[in-house]
C-alpha cells in the first residue's frame, strides 16, 4: 500500500506514442534467374516516410552503375560497367531497365535510397540475379518495414522485419 504525505498529490504521467514513418524500402523486384539476351527491368519501390528524396543508387556487386537524383540535370546517370547495358529512356526513379543480358551480368544488386537534409537517411535492399539457368522464374520480391515510435522524447527503433513473397 502507497502511503502519501500530507500536501503530495499523486500525478500519473501520460506518455503518447507517435508513429514517425521512417525513409524504407518497401519491395525489390528482381527476377532470380534470366536468360541470355533478355531485357530485364529491376524494381525498387520505397516509402520516403517524412523526407525529401536526395538519391536513388544502383548497384552490382558493390559497383555503382546507375543513380537517380532529381535535384540534378538530367535526372538519370549511367555509369557504364562490363555485363551492364542500361536503357535510359525506360529507367526511372523505380526502375532500372537492362537489355542485352549477358554472363557478365550475373551478380548481387542493390537499391540504395537517400533523403534529403537535414538526416541524409539512407536505406538499402539486395538481391542475386543468376543468368543462363534453365529454371526461369519470374522474380522475387521481398518486403521491408520499420516503425521508429516516439516516446517521452526518447526513440526507440524496432528491428527490421524482412520477409520474403
Amino acid at each position: 500500500m502507497m502511503r502519501v504525505e500530507p500536501g503530495w498529490i499523486p500525478v500519473c504521467l501520460v506518455f503518447i506514442i507517435k508513429v514517425v514513418h521512417s525513409l524504407r524500402i518497401v519491395s525489390l523486384d528482381i527476377p532470380r534467374n534470366v536468360e541470355i539476351g533478355q531485357k530485364v527491368e529491376l524494381m525498387c519501390y520505397y516509402d520516403l516516410g517524412e523526407d525529401q528524396l536526395y538519391s536513388i543508387k544502383w548497384y552490382r556487386d558493390n559497383i555503382e552503375f546507375f543513380r537517380y537524383m532529381p535535384g540534378d540535370r538530367p535526372h538519370l546517370h549511367y555509369f557504364p560497367i562490363e555485363g551492364i547495358k542500361v536503357d535510359l529512356r525506360k529507367s526511372s526513379k523505380n526502375s532500372v531497365y537492362l537489355y542485352d543480358v549477358g554472363a557478365l551480368t550475373e551478380g548481387k544488386f542493390s537499391c540504395e535510397v537517400s533523403g534529403d537534409t537535414p538526416g541524409f537517411r539512407t536505406v538499402s535492399a539486395s538481391k542475386r540475379m543468376t543468368v543462363g539457368g534453365t529454371n526461369n522464374e519470374s522474380s522475387a520480391t521481398f518486403q521491408l518495414s520499420s516503425i521508429i515510435y516516439v516516446v517521452s522524447s526518447c526513440l526507440v527503433l524496432l528491428p527490421l522485419h524482412l520477409q520474403y513473397l
